[in-house]
């Protein structure tokens, strides 16, 4: 302090006795607080119609050692200016959800307006609020008009449906409810609250009310359909009415299918009415809208086509535009996740038989993520088999691994082991294969050489498209042989995968002779394997073909088949030799 009071006599500060002279330091850079302080003063001074604003005191030097204190004593030092705050916006000290609750009424004009005043804080720590003002019932009624009745409604259905409930008190609870609804029933079914009490009035009302209802919402069951909350009221009539109130939902939906099938609620409604009250007529109309406006105004004009192949062959010039039209409209369906409903699973497998190549390539990689939830039906396994059949190697690899923990499941059903068929025999990745199904397939390879379905896959690969095994319905499903995109020739690809195919057959033989043996499916599945391992060139030791034999020819000899155990070598060494010359003469 003494150091600075003296003036500039010393000027970098303190010096140790025989040390070297220091060179003055600049000022330092980083004391920017001083230098903005500094600034402010001579703007204010500026501002303030000062003669000689350039006049200032100098600004104080910093030392090595810090700040140098400012010398106060003269006059002229200008008074000390007061940091100036920037203004900020008001806290609101309100309670979050009734600020969520007040931007939403805001936005849908009805709601709570009232705003919640806080006060200070006591001393104990507990706020003073003072109670918010009741609302105007004029005003609240302007917002809410039905308000009042939803609520009446509300608690009339927690009466309504209980089980104790008598029968008599039942019936009036639901007049009750359906006069408070006069003239506003189309609108509160679409309301969250009030569309579960109306569903409740028509599932437990008697034949009149149920009857009222459906007057009511005559000419609004396609609005219904499309509301996220009414479509359930028409799901309801759809499960729980009669068969006169079924037939009027039908009659209302015709001409509509268009505006249903690729809408995420009216497409559930379109599923529950194709799939449990429509009949085969109906059906068929139902489709034939997805071909167009006029096949669906013109009715039963078109009724003998039920297909595509149908119409095409009787009228080719229809064929283009009916192909954009539906690629428009299930390809829409198909990018919404809306490929598991029935209609537009009949549409795409027929898209997909009839499209070009380049549309076929399209739906591919659009429904390569809803295979292995479509695949458990017939024309779910048709749109399988071709997306795998037109698809590219890297959509083919993406729907594979889709599979990934489902491949038993889908070998014992009778439409996945069809897709798992067509995946063996046009996917060129033998190596994506072997770890994507077929080590799948031999993680239960007992029980799935013995399933009527589950041996299919395995049969492909022994047998591929052999009519002892495949029936012309199942030959259909899979498609054609040879179709697609496929690049690698087809006897490569089946020699590829019987070297990783045939060992743990051939040890399955000689373990579970017995279990297989007793099956039909287990004993094709034997011969098969036993005939591919024996023929040249299979890469298959014939030690272990002798010994899946000698197991068959002992599980022979224990059932009595097989008098003695010469007969056992003479049976081994035949079946061995009539499988090598069978080989050798396909």
């Amino acid at each position: 302090d003494e150091a600075s009071e003296q003036g500039d006599t010393n000027s970098i500060g303190f010096q140790p006795p025989g040390s070297m002279p220091v060179a003055p330091s600049a000022a330092s850079t980083y004391n920017r607080k001083a230098r903005r302080a500094w600034t402010a003063q001579k703007k204010a001074l500026a501002q303030g119609d000062n003669p000689n604003p350039e006049q200032l005191k100098e600004q104080p030097r910093n030392t090595l050692f810090g700040k140098r204190r400012a010398d106060n004593s003269s006059g002229d030092a200008p008074p000390k200016m007061q940091k100036q705050q920037r203004a900020r916006a008001p806290v609101l000290k309100t309670d979050p959800a009734a600020a969520k609750m007040k931007g939403m009424a805001r936005r849908t004009g009805t709601g709570v307006h009232e705003r919640r005043s806080t006060g200070k804080s006591t001393a104990g720590g507990k706020t003073s609020r003072k109670p918010a003002a009741k609302a105007d019932s004029s005003a609240g009624a302007s917002r809410k008009p039905h308000g009042e009745a939803v609520k009446a409604s509300l608690h009339a259905w927690e009466r309504l449906r209980q089980t104790k409930t008598p029968s008599a008190e039942r019936v009036s609870l639901i007049d009750a409810i359906l006069d408070s609804f006069q003239e506003t029933l189309v609108r509160m079914l679409q309301k969250h609250d009030a569309a579960r009490v109306l569903q409740t009035c028509y599932r437990l009302g008697s034949a009149r009310q149920q009857a009222e209802l459906m007057t009511r919402i005559k000419g609004h069951v396609l609005a219904l359909s499309l509301s996220h909350y009414g479509h359930f009221f028409v799901m309801c009539v759809v499960r729980h009415g009669s068969v006169e109130h079924k037939q009027m939902l039908v009659n209302e939906l015709r001409g509509h299918v268009a505006d249903l099938v690729a809408h995420a609620e009216g497409s559930a409604v379109l599923q529950l009415v194709y799939s449990s009250v429509a009949s085969r007529a109906q059906r068929n109309a139902m489709y034939r809208e997805l071909w167009g406006k006029d096949f669906a105004l013109l009715g039963q004009v078109q009724a003998e086509h039920t297909d595509l192949a149908a119409l095409f062959e009787a009228d080719g010039a229809a064929k283009p535009r009916v192909l954009r039209r539906m690629d428009a409209l299930l390809g829409k369906a198909a990018r919404k996740g809306l490929a598991m409903t029935t209609l537009v699973q009949r549409g795409l497998a027929d898209l997909l038989q009839h499209a070009d190549a380049g549309q076929q390539a399209v739906l591919a990689s659009a429904l390569k993520e809803a295979v292995p939830h479509i695949m458990h039906t017939r024309d779910g396994a048709r749109i399988a088999c071709s997306c795998l059949r037109y698809a590219d190697p890297k959509d083919r690899k993406a729907i594979l691994k889709a599979f990934k923990g489902y491949v038993a499941r889908a070998a014992a059903d009778a439409n996945g082991s069809l897709v798992l068929c067509v995946a063996l025999e046009v996917v060129d990745d033998t190596v994506l294969l072997r770890k994507a199904l077929l080590a799948e397939l031999f993680a239960d390879l007992p029980n799935l050489a013995a399933h009527a379905h589950g041996s299919l896959p395995l049969l492909a690969v022994l047998a591929p498209r052999e009519k002892r095994y495949f029936a012309p319905v199942q030959l259909g499903i899979m498609g054609a042989a040879g179709s697609g995109t496929s690049k690698k020739d087809a006897a490569q690809r089946r020699d590829e995968l019987l070297q990783a195919l045939l060992p743990p057959l051939c040890r399955l033989c000689e373990s579970h002779a017995g279990a297989l043996g007793r099956s039909s499916s287990g004993c094709s599945v034997v011969f098969e394997s036993l005939k591919a391992a024996s023929s040249v060139g299979s890469g298959v030791d014939s030690l272990h073909v002798a010994a899946a034999m000698r197991a068959l020819a002992e599980e022979a000899v224990e059932e009595g088949e097989v008098a003695s155990g010469a007969d056992v070598e003479a049976s081994v060494t035949g079946k061995h030799r009539s499988f090598s010359a069978e080989a050798k003469e396909a």
